[in-house]
């Protein structure tokens, strides 16, 4: 038995092309189907097309080097030849966008697909729109694109005609065969989890949803986090393609850098570049959350606390290389150079404890660390890295005694 997808990439938009080549988040609503059947365990898809075009052809590659089998055809006649009856069928509306979540409530249940034909109401304002799309069941329910199937009536189709909707014949077939209705939940349908790709206005106000869900507003008494975190929102989706990991690299090249300097007896300008790169890894995280998030993807290359310590480390390398060559290389000198990892130590400390104004502080290294090349630049490193410390050390003895 093979898990089976049957996508199409036939019906027109507003604006004149395919539902299925209109793109939202940088990726087609064809990939954004593909990749929600593939994580539904389908193993080959299958979709009816008018032309062999590049879109087609990007996303049998994509398939196939994921290890699924991909096939387009141009007719329903088609189908039984390449669809066995003992098969798992999933349909797909053309032009349906549908969270993953919200297909896995309908479709799922404890690991495994459960057959059914998804509906919504019929006076719902998705079905009042795009009556030809999502067709009417009966008097209450409407189809709402997703079946869930054994693949037996797609034999049938051989003996009907090949002018019709393949589509709709296989919804049809479906209900004829007794395949149970399942209706989408409401909170699906109010938060714009399942909509139609009629255009791309549609799809560019449900991009912007996307990306204000994944990016948590930070506050402003963090403002090298929230500049970040803004520029990857005006960028987004054009800008992530490479943007992250070029981030990710122009920051540990700054930080390197500006550690290395340090140590080398530029103090302030090593802590300007460390600050610098902070910056860059502060925006390359937040554009890589978003663009994983555009992507389907939920895995990160590196986790919260890698990214965190790493960060940390080369910051603490820089405040001990400024200190020490602010200093006259004295024993006392050498024993304030250890107030730099103390300091960022006690910053991550309470940042895990402390309300959302106070953290969005202590989390940015981008702002402590232009606090200290500004305060290096003045002569005054040693003391400032002390008092911020010390207001950390506070915060978390408060707390503590709240507690």
């Amino acid at each position: 038995m093979v898990r089976t997808a049957l996508l199409a990439a036939l019906d027109e938009s507003e604006e004149g092309g395919l539902r299925a080549e209109l793109a939202l988040g940088g990726r087609s609503v064809l990939a954004w189907q593909c990749e929600a059947v593939r994580s539904l365990g389908c193993e080959k898809v299958v979709c009816l097309i008018r032309r062999l075009g590049e879109e087609i052809i990007a996303l049998q590659r994509a398939v196939e080097a994921d290890g699924g089998e991909f096939h387009a055809v141009r007719s329903g006649l088609q189908l039984p030849g390449l669809i066995k009856a003992e098969d798992e069928l999933v349909v797909m509306l053309d032009g349906l966008i549908a969270e993953r979540g919200a297909i896995e409530a309908v479709a799922c249940q404890d690991g495994a697909l459960l057959k059914g034909v998804a509906t919504i109401a019929a006076s719902h304002p998705l079905a009042q729109s795009c009556p030809q799309a999502f067709e009417r069941i009966d008097r209450e329910r409407s189809w709402a694109g997703l079946i869930v199937m054994r693949a037996a009536p797609v034999q049938q189709l051989a003996d009907l005609p090949g002018d019709g909707s393949t589509v709709s014949l296989l919804l049809r077939l479906a209900l004829q065969a007794g395949t149970p209705c399942r209706e989408i939940g409401v909170e699906a349908l109010a938060e714009g989890d399942w909509l139609l790709a009629t255009s791309s206005e549609v799809l560019e106000a449900r991009e912007q949803v996307l990306i204000d869900r994944t990016l948590d507003e930070t506050p402003w008494s963090g403002p090298g986090r929230a500049l970040a975190q803004e520029i990857a929102r005006r960028i987004a989706p054009r800008g992530l393609a490479i943007g992250p990991l070029a981030g990710a690299g122009l920051a540990a090249l700054l930080m390197v850098l500006g550690a290395g300097l340090a140590l080398l007896g530029w103090g302030a300008t090593g802590l300007a570049l460390a600050s610098a790169g902070a910056f860059a890894a502060a925006w390359s995280d937040e554009a890589s959350k978003l663009a994983r998030e555009l992507a389907g993807e939920r895995k990160r290359a590196i986790s919260h606390a890698g990214q965190d310590a790493l960060l940390d480390g080369l910051a603490s390398v820089a405040l001990i290389g400024a200190v020490i060559s602010s200093g006259d290389g004295s024993i006392s000198s050498l024993g304030a150079a250890a107030l730099g990892p103390f300091a960022i130590g006690l910053s991550r400390l309470a940042a895990g404890i402390s309300g959302p104004l106070a953290r969005a502080f202590w989390q940015d290294r981008t702002v402590q660390l232009a606090i200290f090349a500004l305060a290096g630049s003045f002569g005054l490193l040693g003391p400032v890295i002390a008092l911020v410390g010390l207001a950390a050390l506070t915060q978390l003895l408060l707390r503590s005694g709240r507690d």
